[in-house]
């Protein structure tokens, strides 16, 4: 496990193992369920029909070591809180010694605006990777279910400082 305020290098895979994109992190808190990370935004400016990101918006990354998705709370430098950006994925694997984490990002995302109302993404590559992949299907299948039900519940994670 690693303590809070240690540095972690992040890499999201895509199924074929290949390096998608990596960013670094800092520690909020690990234990042997998953591990929660602060990282700050580091592309000028990204829009989406959802919402729209900005250099130094805040990230507070929810990994779990057991569950098919993790989620971003994203937040304004100031603290507003803008939503909720969860991806399915394989559950996420910490390499402790070298500070690494990674996960493999199986396409379907879910964006989730703080009033609760939620816009699924990416369901045609999602549907296309399952079939091109069959080996990861029970594992997209399961993670995408069990995100849209912590989703519609409610139960998003939530970091308050």
């Amino acid at each position: 496990m690693l303590s809070a305020g240690s540095p972690v290098h992040v890499r999201k895979l895509k199924p074929d193992g290949a390096l998608d994109y990596a960013w670094h992190g800092t520690v909020l808190r690990c234990d042997a369920s998953g591990i929660v990370l602060r990282a700050d935004f580091n592309v000028d400016l990204v829009e989406r029909d959802f919402a729209t990101f900005r250099r130094g918006d805040v990230f507070v990354e929810f990994y779990y070591f057991d569950r098919g998705y993790n989620v971003f709370q994203i937040s304004e430098p100031d603290g507003t809180l803008k939503g909720w950006y969860a991806n399915v994925g394989l559950p996420a694997e910490l390499t402790a010694e070298t500070g690494e984490l990674q996960y493999v990002d199986l396409a379907l995302d879910v964006w989730t605006n703080p009033n609760g109302d939620f816009v699924v993404l990416d369901q045609e590559e999602f549907d296309g990777l399952v079939q091109q992949h069959a080996e990861l299907a029970e594992a997209a299948e399961e993670g995408r279910a069990a995100l849209l039900e912590l989703v519609e519940s409610g139960r998003l994670p939530r970091w308050t400082d």
